[in-house]
């Protein structure tokens, strides 16, 4: 991945302020089947959170307690954290760390893109694996870096709340 990439990411999410609700945005190659010779691709726009404990979130606590997470200190699944509580390593590629946002209202805008174009999800369904068909849930996901397109957040200032 280009290294100058890396920076500009990392340095907008840094900008960020701790825990606030972001506006993140990606493009990935969809995962199809061997016989798929389309270009499919997934465009995800989303709000998140950014640099937060994950351990001492109260949906964390309480899954901890009831069984449904791991112990507090069973580190990361899989790789490694390169800057704390933002960004995962794992063989030499890199992910940013991102939680639900705080709204129940505003969902993921998901666009899929066959040869560049957007079509609806029914059109290229059949060329998908399973993995894509299937809603993901959970409290943090992980985005890698490379596939990253926008990182925007918004500091309320007087002059905006009086506007």
């Amino acid at each position: 991945m280009d290294k100058q990439k890396v920076i500009e990411v990392v340095e907008a999410a840094l900008m960020a302020p701790k825990g606030a609700n972001i506006i993140v945005e990606w493009l990935r190659p969809a995962k199809t089947r061997k016989t798929c010779t389309m270009t499919i691709e997934k465009h995800v726009r989303m709000v998140g959170r950014l640099g937060l404990n994950y351990d001492a979130q109260k949906d964390v606590i309480a899954k901890r307690a009831s069984g449904e997470l791991p112990e507090k200190n069973a580190g990361l699944p899989w790789g490694q954290w390169a800057i704390y509580p933002y960004l995962i390593e794992h063989k030499g590629t890199f992910y940013l760390r991102l939680y639900t946002g705080t709204s129940k209202t505003t969902h993921p805008m998901v666009e899929w893109l066959c040869e560049g174009v957007a079509v609806p999800k029914s059109l290229i369904e059949n060329e998908l694996l399973a993995s894509e068909l299937t809603e993901k849930d959970g409290d943090c996901f992980n985005c890698k870096l490379e596939n990253m397109m926008q990182i925007h957040h918004e500091i309320l200032t007087e002059e905006t709340v009086s506007a």
